[in-house]
């Protein structure tokens, strides 16, 4: 049953709904917006205490990669251009601030867009900056009537131009001066090429609800120190003698008490803050949005009052390695495409082996090659391989391992 909704410019934002059982619930909706909203989902993530902590260690670790720049047979070009400007991306910003700033996009806009500022089309970028979402108005200019197949197709796809809006000045940027990253993947829904979903939209009525806790858990704290009180006196009551009473506030705060000869039954307003289940609420809301980030309850210990220290390191490996790697990788392989790195047999790879968290990862690799470089020794004074194939193999499992 619909109890009340608010409305702007004719389009719902608001929903209050209460079932049978007379609870509320409260839905943000998207004001008739099918796809995104990236201002409002940026601005719960600096607002919501739950996803602002999620999306934050997730930009701080992804901001945390190594760079570098290898050959088709994974040995590291070094004085790379391309990790040199990526560790120097603007005048404003380290690696650290640019690629937090990145993951923070494509955490709440699902959508990343690098603006990539050149001289000549074919040069290497004198500067990268990540557009902010909620200032980017494509006016439809990424929405397609036919397949892009010919070279034809894709130049004219990248003269389309958007509007993008820079304290307070707008500019007109060509498609082919963005480079696109994706949080999920884009065309997930129809005409959607060059933008992604928002992880935030799937998440909202239970953000919300986060919103709705805390607000519900700073009221009942207020009225837990107000009281109720009923005079039930029959006017029978033994009296207090004055100099009794004086000897009670002399020895108790009396600022704290009021010594009276009615009799009153007072109450808390609040007496039982446990029985409201806040707190477990709002820890079953906050790891279901912690699951809509590929994270485990182990990766934020808040959340884990029965998280071991060994179950929160391994939380962080795997979450490393099977979320944050996965996107740094895809990073590389979109910059490296877009930079031609791919056409020469080269690309650029992001790892994270150096980060003490990792360090058990790296133990287990440098004995699995260990173990290895015995093998191919016992093989090679057995005469099994020939000293070409095991340099081969050596050189294949550790390039494999990373190493």
């Amino acid at each position: 049953m619909v109890t009340k909704s608010i409305s702007l410019f004719g389009k719902e934002l608001i929903r209050v709904e209460r079932n049978r059982a007379g609870v509320f619930s409260y839905s943000f909706l998207d004001g008739g917006n099918d796809f995104v909203n990236n201002e409002r989902y940026l601005e719960l993530s600096l607002n919501n205490p739950v996803l602002m902590t999620i999306v934050a260690l997730r930009s701080r670790l992804y901001s945390q990669m190594d760079i570098k720049h290898v050959n088709s047979k994974g040995v590291v070009i070094e004085n790379s251009p391309y990790v040199n400007l990526l560790n120097t991306p603007n005048f404003f910003q380290s690696k650290e601030d640019f690629f937090f700033q990145q993951m923070w996009f494509l955490s709440t806009a699902g959508t990343d867009f690098i603006y990539q500022k050149k001289a000549f089309t074919n040069d290497l970028p004198k500067a990268l900056y990540n557009l902010v979402p909620s200032e980017i108005d494509f006016n439809e200019a990424h929405k397609l009537s036919k397949f892009i197949v010919t070279e034809k197709d894709k130049k004219a796809f990248g003269e389309r131009k958007i509007k993008y809006t820079l304290d307070s000045t707008t500019y007109e940027l060509s498609l082919a001066e963005l480079i696109p990253l994706y949080d999920l993947s884009n065309g997930l829904t129809n005409n959607a090429f060059f933008q992604s979903q928002s992880r935030v939209k799937g998440i909202a009525k239970i953000l919300n609800n986060i919103d709705q806790n805390i607000k519900s858990k700073n009221v009942n704290l207020q009225f837990s120190q107000k009281y109720l009180s009923k005079n039930e006196s029959t006017g029978n009551e033994a009296q207090i003698q004055a100099p009794d009473r004086t000897d009670i506030e002399r020895k108790l705060d009396s600022k704290n008490l009021i010594v009276t000869n009615a009799n009153i039954d007072v109450k808390h307003l609040v007496s039982d803050m446990k029985r409201l289940y806040l707190d477990e609420q709002f820890a079953d809301d906050a790891n279901k949005c912690l699951l809509a980030f590929e994270m485990n309850k182990n990766v934020l210990n808040n959340f884990a009052k029965d998280s071991t220290f060994d179950n929160q390191s391994q939380g962080i490996i795997s979450y490393i390695q099977n979320s944050i790697q996965t996107t740094a990788k895809n990073t590389m392989n979109s910059l490296s495409q877009q930079w031609g790195l791919f056409e020469r047999g080269e690309k650029l790879i992001a790892s994270y082996d150096h980060l003490a968290s990792m360090q058990p990862v790296v133990n287990d690799k440098i004995k699995s090659f260990g173990e290895m470089q015995d093998a191919l020794k016992v093989a090679l004074e057995n005469g099994t391989l020939t000293t070409a194939e095991a340099k081969k193999m050596s050189d294949e499992f550790k390039l494999k391992l990373g190493l």
